[in-house]
């Protein structure tokens, strides 16, 4: 990536907001499930997002790319999710099934909808656009807020 192409710095801040409400989330959940697993893949998923946002912020200030922090998160979200998802399948089968349960009743669910929606349109960013594509990075950023947004409101709607 050449100086002409660099991410401005809002790109790099507004990055930071589906990374809080992802942590927020996932706080919510590793506090009802109790699952150390579960937490240690959260937390590998948040340094995956912050080394992202630290990709974006160094190329905005420097215009430098710093590749292996734009591709860790190929690797890193993989596998924290897979931890997440043995952690919650380990955690007691009760307060799983509880919050299983309510994710599928309305009101969460219809949050969780919204939030399946988003991530498919990230996905869809993802392929259209090159990884270093402003436009691209913008429309994904606006999914990925709007889906963190709607997994954090149907994670407090959990009971």
């Amino acid at each position: 990536m050449n100086r002409q192409e660099r991410f401005p710095v809002s790109l790099a801040i507004v990055d930071t907001i589906p990374v809080v409400l992802f942590s927020a989330a996932v706080s919510v959940l590793s506090g009802k499930l109790h699952s150390f697993v579960f937490l240690i893949g959260a937390l590998i998923c948040i340094l995956s997002g912050g080394g992202k946002i630290l990709w974006k912020l160094i190329n905005a200030i420097n215009g430098k790319d710093i590749h292996i922090l734009g591709a860790q998160l190929r690797y890193l979200m993989p596998s924290g999710f897979i931890l997440m998802g043995i952690g919650a399948a380990h955690s007691q089968k009760d307060t799983l099934h509880s919050l299983l349960n309510a994710a599928i009743h309305p009101p969460a669910v219809f949050f969780f909808a919204l939030a399946i929606l988003g991530l498919v349109l990230m996905v869809v960013c993802a392929r259209r656009f090159d990884r270093r594509d402003l436009k691209g990075n913008w429309m994904e950023q606006g999914f990925n807020i709007l889906a963190q947004g709607c997994v954090l409101v149907g994670v407090l709607l959990l009971s």
